[in-house]
């Protein structure tokens, strides 16, 4: 019992930490700085003890069901990490819209909880539960404006979509348990290499709806269609919660659930190359939509949730490479990695807008920002080349990455789209800078704020963005290599 006290030491950690902010927010109900101040710690003790285990070997406890690793424990050091950087960055305009509740702590405390232990499930029924824990709190802080019919409307969705999602996830995982007559990931692994019929209708069934369920989650085109609503109606540091932490587990989660068959095994073929195609089809798909529909927008929410659709699509080039034989998933890992924080940053400074508040940052709301504030201006600059996939950036080496192990794999005439998509919907990173730089402002455009810790996360984000751009090899040391839960 002490060992898998030891092991499970950060997720007990945030677990007692969820506690303790609900108790100090009842003790002082009048003010919400208590639950503000124990979530950071928390937070902080969680991430420090995740890092420090890093290096400890992978240990499987609860009969199997559960696998502390390199793996699960670098996720919750990222997620307490993104949880410590919108408490922060979120804190002012929580405030400027009169939702700095309590609520909003101990809510995203239990989302990171669910995320990292979906990160670390070997059990299907264990994943369920915690894509559940890591769900709920999402539908709520989504609507988390109760005022706001925009804000309402975007938790319907998706509280409907993530009703939606759990059906099919446990029907698929009601059909692989049919098939194999376990829910252990590594007994349906060990299943699938000692089966001579590697195309179980029954199996085949479970395993595309327990796929499909995490499409929708990643918002892998064609089952992106409710994120650019959910993106807009929900509070901006919501929305930006969305866009990283989740996005990751789920993305993380969609790569063990494609791996969990033994593709590789003999009287598989069949089967796996209609998993690649698969793959392939929804990675055009979704670089075609994000690329080109992300052009047309105004509102800058619906532009990075576009944006985020075509990441999805880079990021199934590289799920696609790690079904080839010798390929990791690092190239994944990395691109996530990167990812995250130049979202961060963008998120936060979105809500730094003014006047116009969380009734959406449109365009026009940049127009002349370098003569109204010029470090806010060469801020964004940074954010939005990284996300373009400019040089000296993150966001080019994660791209280049991506690329080199798809060519690595035979997928040239794939990267060759992707470049190109790439190439378009650079179109539109650089807008706004021009916007900012290049055009006066306009009478209707929103006058810039922040405070200090906002504008301090925005400068952690920017600083990690070209850091990592410029030294990848500080990000690489740790995700490189690091093995996949069967």
């Amino acid at each position: 019992m002490n060992e898998v006290i030891h092991t499970l030491m950060p997720w007990l950690v945030l677990a007692a930490g969820i506690l303790l902010t609900l108790l100090v927010s009842v003790i002082r109900v009048e003010s919400k700085r208590p639950a503000q101040i124990s979530a950071l710690l928390t937070l902080v003790v969680t991430g420090v003890l995740s890092l420090q285990a890093i290096s400890l070997p992978g240990e499987a406890i609860f009969a199997g069901s559960i696998e502390v690793s390199s793996l699960t424990r670098i996720l919750l050091a990222l997620f307490s990490l993104i949880g410590i950087l919108f408490v922060l960055g979120g804190d002012r305009y929580l405030g400027k819209e009169r939702i700095h509740l309590s609520d909003y702590y101990h809510l995203l405390l239990i989302l990171i909880l669910g995320a990292g232990i979906m990160v670390a499930a070997k059990d299907l029924v264990v994943l369920f539960i915690a894509l559940e824990v890591m769900s709920l709190p999402a539908y709520t802080l989504a609507g988390f404006r109760r005022n706001d019919s925009r804000s309402n409307e975007a938790a319907i969705k998706y509280f409907v979509l993530g009703g939606a999602v759990g059906a099919v996830f446990l029907l698929g995982s009601a059909f692989i348990f049919g098939a194999t007559g376990s829910t252990l990931f590594p007994s349906i692994h060990e299943w699938s290499r000692q089966s001579t019929t590697g195309g179980n209708p029954l199996f085949a069934a479970g395993h595309f709806l327990v796929m499909v369920a995490f499409l929708f989650k990643v918002a892998a085109a064609p089952f992106h269609f409710w994120k650019p609503d959910v993106y807009e109606g929900a509070p901006t540091p919501v929305t930006g919660i969305m866009s990283t932490l989740i996005a990751v587990a789920s993305f993380v989660t969609l790569v063990r659930l494609v791996h969990l068959p033994a593709l590789d095994a003999s009287g598989w073929e069949t089967y796996a190359t209609a998993v690649k195609v698969t793959i392939r089809s929804l990675a055009v798909i979704s670089l075609l939509v994000g690329s080109l529909v992300i052009i047309t927008q105004k509102n800058l929410k619906r532009l990075f949730a576009y944006s985020s659709i075509s990441q999805t699509g880079y990021l199934m080039l590289g799920l696609l490479a790690s079904l080839h034989p010798g390929q990791g998933i690092s190239p994944v890992l990395i691109y996530l990695f990167g990812y995250v924080f130049a979202a961060v940053g963008i998120f936060v400074l979105m809500t730094q807008s003014e006047p116009r508040g969380d009734t959406g940052v449109e365009l026009v709301d940049l127009t002349g920002l370098v003569k109204r504030s010029p470090f806010r201006t060469a801020l964004w600059s940074i954010l939005l080349f990284s996300m373009a996939g400019m040089p000296f950036t993150v966001g080019f080496f994660t791209k280049y990455l991506v690329f080199l192990s798809s060519v690595g794999t035979g997928e040239t005439p794939l990267v060759v789209l992707a470049a190109l998509c790439a190439v378009v919907s650079a179109y539109a990173y650089l807008r706004p800078i021009g916007l900012m730089v290049m055009r006066d402002a306009d009478p209707g455009a929103a006058q810039w704020g922040g405070g200090f810790w906002s504008q301090f996360v925005v400068v952690v984000s920017v600083i990690a963005v070209v850091f990592l751009g410029l030294m990848p090899n500080a990000m690489i040391h740790y995700l490189k290599g690091i093995p996949l839960i069967h």
